[in-house]
């Protein structure tokens, strides 16, 4: 892998790292149930463990797909509907 890709990954979970720490917002702080049963600080710590998994997916994974695909492929793209058929030279 070319070190410009490197440095772009790097870039990449950096700065969606970055960006998540400093404007991170529970999405939703009325849950009295399970703050009963698991305690408000586990609570907390799971709300940023998930908002952690969705900014991964969306912020990390699909760049980083992209940019690995870049070094194999003419063309690589993210957020593309593949179809729903597949053709017969596919299945071959």
């Amino acid at each position: 892998m070319a070190k410009k890709q490197i440095t772009f990954i790097e870039d990449v979970i950096r700065n969606s790292l970055r960006e998540k720490f400093l404007n991170y917002q529970p999405e939703s702080s009325n849950t009295p149930f399970h703050y009963r049963l698991l305690g408000k600080d586990r609570m907390v710590l799971y709300s940023f463990i998930q908002s952690l998994n969705t900014t991964f997916g969306t912020s990390i994974f699909e760049p980083v797909a992209v940019a690995l695909a870049s070094l194999k492929h003419k063309e690589a793209k993210k957020q593309v509907v593949a179809g729903n058929k597949i053709s017969e030279e596919a299945h071959k």
